[in-house]
């Protein structure tokens, strides 16, 4: 009997350690991917958002970054100083939680894994207060960590200064909430089948606050790309009628041509491929599978828009041959740009 009641107790201890394993909360520690800083393959894989992408566990991150004020900084609102001043000062506040929550759960993490190794030496029981008190330990920082996590992505949609992000920033109010209300449970639990029950809860809540900071950082970042894809559209139109000024002229125009062909073709990509992705992130019952391929979807199409960029770099320079210089450098400063995030 004493035997079974050990091998129960073990039973509740692995569910525990097993059902975190496959949280992302697990691996976001180990992965350092607070803000999401990196290359563009990087940003656009995690916050989750971050980050997107930014994520906590052994499956793949898949996140897109939402960008602050100074990254879309031609916003009426976000170009006033003293509101940058403040994003910053929140963001460092934010960032250093998330460090102090990371360095907690990489303490606690070691802490039950030395109790996990006694327990199956069968040196400790895991219904003593020791291994009690370390998986509890365990739980209460891996979901500070989590919402601290959360906290972090609400603070980027929050200051994207896009449109929609009110809807996302209330859902992951409500996440953060519901792990509040787990995190007391798990403080008031006297019993591993208390935490193992309790973990599950977690499990659910943290699965589906990822799926909305995903789905949400995504369509802040669609919504820039459209942005981008309409002034380049426009823009499309103004060179067609001055290369057939040039043409005019009697100026050999085949080349800008070509590029002008090109250039159209890699936009029309670009669309192509938001509307991919545009199509997953409006599905009520996406998958994380599928958000992770519209994120793909969003990396293809930003690739597509930078060859753009560099094909009409080369057709204002071949324009500048024939035109004023000073008309050219005007309107290459005031071609559309896109820019990710210095990330998540």
């Amino acid at each position: 009997m004493k035997k079974i009641r050990f091998m129960r107790y073990l039973t509740y201890f692995t569910i525990i350690f097993t059902l975190l394993i496959v949280l992302p909360g697990a691996a976001f520690a180990d992965k350092a991917t607070s803000e999401g800083h990196g290359n563009q393959n990087q940003n656009m894989q995690e916050e989750s958002g971050n980050s997107y992408v930014n994520e906590i566990n052994n499956t793949s991150d898949s996140n897109i970054s939402v960008a602050g004020p100074e990254q879309f900084s031609g916003d009426p609102d976000v170009k006033n100083q003293n509101s940058i001043s403040e994003y910053k000062q929140e963001r460092q506040k934010i960032k250093k939680e998330l460090e102090l929550q990371r360095e907690e759960y990489r303490k606690a993490k070691k802490d039950f894994l030395k109790v996990k190794s006694q327990i199956h030496a069968e040196e400790l029981n895991p219904n003593s207060n020791e291994a009690l008190n370390a998986t509890k330990l365990y739980l209460n920082s891996s979901i500070s960590f989590m919402i601290a996590h959360l906290s972090n992505v609400k603070s980027n949609m929050e200051y994207s200064n896009s449109n929609g992000t009110e809807k996302i920033v209330t859902a992951i109010d409500e996440k953060i909430e519901l792990l509040g209300t787990e995190k007391a449970k798990v403080a008031n639990a006297s019993s591993q089948k208390e935490l193992a029950t309790t973990v599950r809860s977690v499990r659910e809540t943290w699965v589906d606050a990822q799926k909305i900071s995903l789905a949400g950082a995504g369509q802040i970042v669609s919504g820039k790309v459209g942005e981008f894809l309409e002034k380049s559209e426009v823009l499309s139109g103004i060179l067609d009628a001055r290369i057939e000024n040039l043409n005019k002229t009697g100026a050999d125009i085949s080349d800008l041509k070509i590029e002008l062909a090109s250039y159209k073709l890699y936009l029309k990509s670009a669309q192509d491929k938001k509307k991919d992705a545009d199509s997953i992130y409006e599905d009520q019952n996406v998958t994380r599978e599928n958000l992770e391929m519209a994120n793909n979807y969003l990396l293809q199409s930003i690739s597509d828009i930078n060859k753009a960029n560099k094909l009409l770099k080369d057709i204002f320079e071949e324009l500048k041959k024939s035109e004023n210089p000073t008309i050219n450098e005007v309107d290459v400063e005031s071609s559309p740009k896109i820019e990710h995030n210095k990330t998540r």
